[in-house]
């Protein structure tokens, strides 16, 4: 599959599962990465990479945004309930944060159209 997945985590107080870059742990996005020729569906792609970078299980996915890029790649944004505790072996940095610290980032105005995705679907994010 020719694609990326990225999935909106949140937790009770509204704030947004964040991974840093793994060259820079100052530099935050959404969970979420390429598509895998084996990932038969963007979904289960977005289930292997947030297991791959979180430790975390998702379920109910739910399709919150959707871009082609000009190269053909198609981005697909998933919100999903998630369970299990936060554990990782890859070099990066895994935390709770906001949707600004997102939108500061090298991804940054992706996240801020998911961002108002989420608003306009009515989802109370922080």
């Amino acid at each position: 599959m020719n694609g990326t997945v990225q999935v909106v985590l949140l937790n009770t107080e509204g704030l947004v599962l964040g991974v840093s870059r793994k060259t820079d742990h100052n530099d935050f996005g959404l969970v979420g990465g390429s598509l895998e020729d084996y990932d038969s569906t963007p979904e289960l792609g977005a289930i292997r990479e947030c297991k791959e970078e979180t430790g975390l299980d998702i379920s109910n996915l739910k399709l919150v945004y959707l871009k082609a890029s000009s190269d053909g790649r198609v981005g697909y944004t998933y919100i999903a309930e998630w369970s299990g505790d936060i554990t990782y072996d890859e070099p990066h940095v895994v935390k709770w944060t906001t949707f600004s610290e997102l939108i500061k980032g090298s991804f940054g105005r992706w996240n801020l159209e998911v961002y108002h995705s989420l608003l306009n679907l009515g989802i109370n994010v922080k």
